[in-house]
């Protein structure tokens, strides 16, 4: 059964028990329940403390046996001594899914390890199922919200999965992603996996309609025949990325103490991920960088590329960059040469990177994607140097130079027109259904207040970038899993 009921209990509870409660805002008891009450869980929430009394209006029960039935989830922190007590207690309450937030257990030596020893025998003697422990806690945001999490920023609802074995890194991945305005499906810091492991999120995430992409931050894996059939079967319809972490020999060694887990050869590893089809990158950057091309471009069919530029040197270095990842970046064909003529200065480049010699009409960039698309065989289009009108155009704005009743109208012109070509692109994504990625330089990314051409893209549901080298090399990891990917299912 790949989906049972303590998964759904996990991610979809009805109603939460939260072990552990405290009034004191430099525990975790406070802020992770309220982080819980103030992302808006429809569902009742149940505090828990034998000493009783009110957490800001909400009464606190002294044991779950006060608590009303029934309870799908219950989050405990409290200390690890106690752990035991509260996993039986969650037993009794006909508890199904638990989070056990405290650390000190198999990370710590014998002693913890003796501890979650256990409170896994405890826990599998009535087949209760639970997280960690020493887990910085899960996200769901489908039904309803479920924000058991150390980390306070506002989540949204979203496409993107993350399953880590480090807090830290899964707060520092869904950041970046929020950041973009990507949202979030699920979110599990697995911590020590004593009962529930990588492979049985990835279970769930296989069948989530909620979530079309998965990142996974990984120092080490106790049931490798498992995680690689489970991957290899779950690339097949999801796109699956993966960071690892531990593959040196002092990075391994920090693994083993971070989380107890055994980060074993890379080079095994990466070679068992290729074949699994499963996208391995570098930095937390990467990760976001390729998912985010991955969630708002159409698929990557093949390797030739266009180049549209606003500056020579971009076009350059981008063909040069292409050609290094084993891209390619075509002659033009005769007809779109003599449709540009039609509409480019005289002097253009001629050639793809198609430059366009700092155009003077909005139209002028997206007339060129168009024609390439249209008249060549391509599968991706670079569209590079946006932002600049926008940038010169709010210098004119704060300029105190020049009279603001003179310079307001051009301005606010040159910067609608620039926003008109981000949705013209768009619209043109949706056309011909084929990737337009976008290139905006630093300028763009470091506008403040509105006009931010960014932020635009972003809540249009497009990645942008602000170098060639981050969008070749998401280009390139896109293609390579949708072509693997096309190559299996034949």
């Amino acid at each position: 059964m790949r989906n049972p009921k303590y998964l759904k209990s996990l991610f979809e509870p009805r109603a939460i028990a939260f072990i552990g409660a405290s009034n004191n805002p430099a525990k975790w008891g406070f802020n992770i329940l309220h982080h819980i009450i103030k992302a808006g869980f429809a569902g009742p929430i149940y505090p828990v403390n034998p000493q009783g009394g009110t957490w800001f209006g909400r009464t606190i029960y002294k044991d779950l046996n006060e608590v009303p039935r029934p309870v799908d989830l219950a989050i405990i922190v409290v200390p690890g001594e106690r752990v035991p007590d509260a996993m039986r207690e969650c037993i009794g309450a006909g508890i199904q899914a638990v989070v056990i937030i405290t650390a000190g257990f198999g990370e710590a030596g014998a002693e913890g390890k003796a501890l979650e020893q256990e409170v896994l025998s405890i826990a599998q003697s009535a087949g209760v199922r639970f997280v960690g422990p020493n887990t910085m806690g899960v996200f769901s945001a489908y039904p309803s919200p479920v924000q058991a999490l150390m980390t306070a920023q506002e989540f949204k609802a979203g496409a993107v999965a993350i399953v880590t074995q480090s807090g830290n890194l899964g707060t520092s991945i869904s950041y970046r992603f929020l950041r973009r305005d990507i949202g979030i499906s699920r979110l599990i810091s697995s911590g020590n996996e004593a009962d529930l492991t990588i492979e049985d999120y990835l279970d769930y995430l296989e069948t989530d309609e909620k979530t079309k992409v998965i990142c996974l931050y990984v120092e080490g894996v106790r049931h490798g025949r498992r995680f690689f059939e489970t991957l290899r079967r779950l690339s097949d319809s999801k796109p699956v990325l993966l960071l690892k972490g531990g593959t040196g020999t002092v990075g391994a060694d920090a693994a083993m103490s971070h989380t107890g887990a055994l980060a074993g050869s890379f080079t095994l590893f990466r070679a068992m991920c290729r074949q699994a089809n499963v996208i391995l990158t570098d930095t937390v950057d990467e990760m976001i960088d390729v998912a985010g091309l991955l969630l708002s471009q159409p698929e990557v069919r093949g390797k030739r590329i266009g180049i549209v530029t606003q500056g020579g040197g971009w076009g350059v270095i981008s063909a040069d960059l292409c050609e290094a990842a084993g891209l390619e970046v075509p002659p033009l064909d005769v007809r779109v040469i003599e449709k540009l003529d039609t509409f480019l200065p005289a002097f253009w480049s001629r050639r793809n990177p198609v430059d366009l010699v700092a155009p003077g009409k909005v139209s002028m960039i997206t007339d060129s994607v168009e024609a390439l698309l249209q008249y060549m065989d391509l599968d991706a289009v670079l569209l590079l140097g946006m932002g600049y009108m926008t940038a010169r155009a709010r210098r004119w704005l704060e300029s105190p130079v020049l009279p603001l009743d003179v310079m307001e109208q051009p301005a606010r012109k040159m910067i609608a027109g620039e926003m008109q070509l981000l949705d013209l692109v768009v619209q043109q994504i949706k056309q011909f259904k084929k990737p337009i990625v976008p290139v905006i330089d630093l300028v763009g990314f470091d506008m403040e207040g509105e006009g931010n051409i960014v932020k635009h893209l972003d809540a249009l549901g497009i990645m942008a970038y602000s170098s060639a080298e981050q969008a070749v090399r998401a280009l390139t990891k896109a293609e390579d899993y949708y072509r693997k990917r096309r190559e299996k299912s034949r």
